[in-house]
């Protein structure tokens, strides 16, 4: 397969993707192995005049699940993004279909580049009946919810064909410049070199 990465591709998308990398070859089910796996890229957006207000600044996945329920044309995504800093977190947010994402719990401008799976509400919403996760959602990747209560459904096998939902661009493939130094991840061990 002939890598991918073109203009379209920016620094950060790079150094995310690359990040993801790292961690997925550590052998272990991850989320970063399955964002690599079914994951693309979602452009950053400025939040539009006209959707439901944004929500709490620590709640993410709870937003990101809130707006996507409630407005036609935006899928629930979750993955990764990373800013202006290198700082990389797990993060969910709202795509559309052209791969523009809307972020309802991050000001326009501090993520530099997402890259997710975007999924069909009924599944997200399946899964959270599932995993007795829907007062206090945590995500779908989430390791303890996929750990404990989902038997790593998800880390093993993925989001299933019919709920995963292609919106945004192809991960690039082949190596990928790390030029930016990264940061770890908010409440992570540091990665080792």
């Amino acid at each position: 397969m002939a890598p991918i990465e073109n203009a379209e591709t920016s620094l950060h998308e790079r150094v995310l993707v690359g990040a993801l990398r790292a961690r997925a070859e550590r052998g272990r089910l991850t989320a970063e192995a399955v964002v690599l796996a079914q994951g693309r890229l979602q452009t950053p957006s400025p939040w539009p005049v006209g959707m439901p207000r944004r929500g709490n600044g620590g709640a993410g996945f709870p937003n990101a699940w809130r707006v996507a329920r409630r407005s036609p044309g935006l899928a629930y995504a979750e993955g990764y993004a990373i800013e202006e800093d290198g700082t990389m977190s797990r993060h969910a947010w709202c795509v559309d279909r052209h791969g523009r994402a809307f972020d309802p719990t991050w000001p326009d401008g501090r993520a530099r580049a997402y890259a997710g799976i975007a999924m069909a509400t009924g599944w997200v919403a399946a899964v959270q009946w599932r995993t007795c996760s829907r007062t206090r959602f945590p995500g779908v990747l989430d390791m303890t919810v996929q750990h404990t209560r989902d038997a790593d459904r998800v880390l093993t096998y993925g989001v299933p064909a019919p709920d995963l939902l292609l919106l945004g661009r192809p991960l690039p493939a082949g190596p990928l410049a790390t030029a930016a130094p990264l940061r770890r991840e908010a409440g992570a061990p540091e990665l080792a070199a």
